[in-house]
């Protein structure tokens, strides 16, 4: 028989009659209410760690502070092995080119281009590509390639807590699968990537045997296109906002290919143009 305590406390608001956890929801719906909370998003700002692989090895884990504001707006300062480089790039500003200082001596100011070799130097995506929108893009992008040719596994369970916020965990798995496409005269992998809608990086990696830097295709050959981002992927999205707080993609040899995480994420704090202006005298430019 139930005390009466347990009674009045199965009876109070938020308190299940049940023990039985509700069933967690499934990858199709978060990720249709995924991009339902990201449209109410018009800024936020971070802790990132982010940690990549090149060719065979894993790039060292890198903690960065972050703002970033719609529409696209980006600032980045290096807190660890950069320690004191910063950079910004807001699109269709100073020529769709990032303003970056390396913050070691000498330590100059230059623009550069988000694709070209020093912005992209230990990178695996362009500044241009930064931010939790497009992270979830490529999840969204995955998921309706699987569907389309009724392959991949997907489980949604909980995630636990990350920086002290409870989570979803969505676990995606890929087969391997693809096709080969021809390089056209003067085509780099950054064009045969905007013409296939694959990411570069992921490209170059997957034809490492063969290419290590992006313009080195030659016409004709043929290079390998793969039909999804990454043989597995785990994201742990908050449930509160299902704001992406940790995301690691593995290839098809189970190798972990990068992953980032996000820590004190603050969102719609209201952010100015002044956090976006180099001559900002809270920065170092």
């Amino acid at each position: 028989m139930r005390s009466i305590a347990a009674v009045l406390l199965l009876a109070l608001p938020g308190i299940p009659a049940s023990a039985q956890e509700p069933s967690p929801p499934t990858v199709d719906e978060i990720m249709k209410q995924v991009e339902v909370e990201m449209a109410k998003v018009k800024d936020y700002t971070a802790i990132m760690y982010k940690q990549e692989r090149f060719v065979d090895k894993l790039g060292p884990v890198e903690k960065m502070s972050i703002k970033f504001a719609s529409p696209f707006k980006v600032y980045i300062k290096f807190l660890t092995v950069h320690k004191g480089r910063e950079a910004i790039y807001v699109r269709g500003r100073n020529s769709n080119e990032a303003k970056v200082h390396k913050g070691s001596f000498p330590d100059l100011t230059v623009n550069l281009d988000p694709r070209g070799s020093m912005a992209m130097e230990g990178n695996h995506h362009p500044v241009t590509d930064f931010g939790l929108d497009n992270t979830m893009r490529v999840a969204r992008k995955n998921l309706a390639t699987a569907r389309k040719h009724g392959e991949g596994e997907f489980s949604v369970t909980d995630g636990g807590l990350i920086d002290g916020k409870a989570t979803w965990r969505i676990e995606s798995k890929f087969p391997r699968g693809g096709y080969f496409t021809t390089a056209k005269d003067d085509e780099t992998l950054w064009h045969i990537a905007d013409r296939t809608g694959q990411d570069m990086y992921v490209i170059m990696y997957c034809n490492r045997k063969n290419y290590d830097e992006p313009d080195d295709p030659d016409e004709g050959d043929k290079v390998f296109i793969p039909r999804y981002y990454g043989g597995r992927s785990e994201f742990f999205l908050e449930k509160k906002t299902l704001m992406p707080l940790k995301v690691t993609t593995w290839d098809w040899d189970g190798k972990m290919y990068e992953t980032y995480e996000y820590h004190d994420l603050k969102l719609n704090v209201g952010l100015s143009r002044k956090d976006f202006d180099p001559d900002n005298k809270a920065y170092d430019f």
